[in-house]
């Protein structure tokens, strides 16, 4: 199936700091024209929002050119994504990209109030693949499996009595701003610890994260979805899976998952694309 570009209608800026580094960052996402990408503009390079420049996914997903880095892109390309814009160049001064309230939201809010528009062009053709593709390490998983549509599924478990099980399951056809944009990052109170001991999370506050089994902490009373942490899950795998750099038709379903194996499965769904398009070109 395809469908004409899309992109903004005017800019939007956003500020605030990053969740890791602590530091002020500011964003402006410009419109862009049709071809272009989504392509982020850092102290002096260009970096298109792709698998081929992601340069960490350790907490975070990270591109980078020639030294030049922008972390924690995965909230803005899961709002991107999910509203289906696929040019924009997005400014940043900072090296991270805004926490806000620690999902895509904000972002989603914005976006759709600068309004959304179509470009002339060649259309978007989606991303089909025709035979499952896994990656896994430990006890971790991520399979996509070939769909007539888009559909992501996640599930977790920990020790923790406050998250335990859970599973999510977001169709393509359900609303994103609804079911998957407002679940904030999250994080235990074992872990947030020891990430402000190596210098991490320097940015997070109550106001941008859930962190369980803190002291005082009533999931009933805090939460937006009762499967939140689930859905952050989905989240992040839906902004991952935007670096292929075009709209996924698939089942993709993540066990346990993170962004490193998210991102593996992009690369290795886009080696098999590239590979079914050559074939398609030599019949």
């Amino acid at each position: 199936m395809c469908r004409a570009q899309r992109t903004l209608a005017q800019s939007v800026t956003f500020s605030g700091v990053g969740i890791h580094t602590g530091a002020d960052s500011k964003l402006t996402i410009n419109p862009a024209p049709a071809g272009h990408g989504i392509i982020f503009a850092s102290r002096g390079q260009i970096i298109p929002a792709t698998y081929k420049y992601v340069v960490s996914t350790d907490r975070s997903t990270t591109i980078g050119k020639e030294g030049v880095e922008v972390r924690t892109i995965e909230h803005l390309m899961a709002a991107l994504g999910g509203l289906s814009i696929d040019n924009v160049l997005i400014e940043v001064e900072g090296s991270e990209v805004p926490i806000l309230d620690g999902s895509a939201l904000p972002f989603c809010q914005s976006m759709l109030e600068a309004g959304i528009v179509e470009q002339e062009g060649d259309e978007v053709e989606e991303l089909y693949i025709k035979e499952p593709i896994f990656v896994a390490s430990g006890e971790s998983l991520v399979l996509a499996m070939p769909d007539s549509q888009y559909n992501l599924e996640g599930a977790v478990s920990f020790a923790s009595p406050q998250v335990g099980r859970q599973r999510f399951r977001y169709c393509g056809y359900d609303d994103f701003v609804s079911h998957v944009a407002p679940a904030r990052t999250f994080g235990f109170w074992s872990e947030v610890k020891v990430l402000l001991e190596h210098g991490l999370g320097r940015g997070g506050d109550l106001s941008n994260a859930l962190v369980f089994d803190r002291p005082g902490f009533d999931p009933k009373s805090a939460l937006r979805f009762q499967d939140e942490p689930v859905r952050h899950k989905v989240l992040d795998l839906a902004g991952d899976l935007n670096l292929l750099g075009r709209p996924l038709c698939a089942f993709v379903l993540a066990v346990r998952a993170g962004h490193k194996l998210h991102v593996d499965l992009v690369r290795k769904i886009a080696e098999a694309t590239a590979n079914q398009d050559m074939e398609e070109a030599h019949c």
